[in-house]
């Protein structure tokens, strides 16, 4: 397939470039609306349908569930789309840009839980997904590190 997507690289740069930070604090706690919609572009290019749904009683937080197929069944890869809050003291570099040392990448959410999305998406850039029988879900939520109320909203 000839899907137009920026590289694995480029996907992983940007999600790391932007800020999702959960925090019990109202100063530190930030939206993962940007997020979301970098999430739901990708997707909708790779021919997933996207429903963005509002998490209540958070400080602009979102879920997405992109859709792939239909029928019964399917499966369902999710992850969470906040960080931690950063001790700046503690970090060598910018955490939100994406930096590569010693054959390692850095920056806030690498690992937990960004890098997944960026796995995922270039993935399925090179999958027939023409020839799946059974639906495929991606689901992204919200507040993972504090409240768990994305996950929990989804549950419902």
């Amino acid at each position: 397939m000839n899907i137009k997507l920026p590289t694995f690289i480029e996907l992983y740069r940007q999600l790391i470039a932007t800020p999702s930070i959960s925090a019990t604090d109202a100063k530190t706690d930030q939206s993962n609306e940007a997020l979301i919609n970098l999430l739901a572009n990708w997707l909708e290019t790779l021919g997933f349908s996207i429903e963005i749904q509002p998490v209540p009683e958070t400080r602009g937080k979102f879920n997405l569930l992109a859709t792939l197929g239909s029928g019964t069944g399917g499966l369902l890869l999710c992850g969470h789309t906040d960080t931690v809050p950063f001790d700046e003291g503690r970090w060598t570099q910018d955490p939100f840009t994406l930096t590569e040392k010693e054959g390692k990448l850095y920056g806030l959410g690498t690992a937990d839980m960004k890098g997944f999305f960026a796995f995922i998406i270039d993935a399925l850039r090179d999958i027939d997904t023409s020839q799946l029988t059974h639906p495929l879900y991606i689901l992204a939520t919200a507040d993972e590190e504090t409240s768990m109320a994305g996950a929990r909203l989804f549950c419902r």
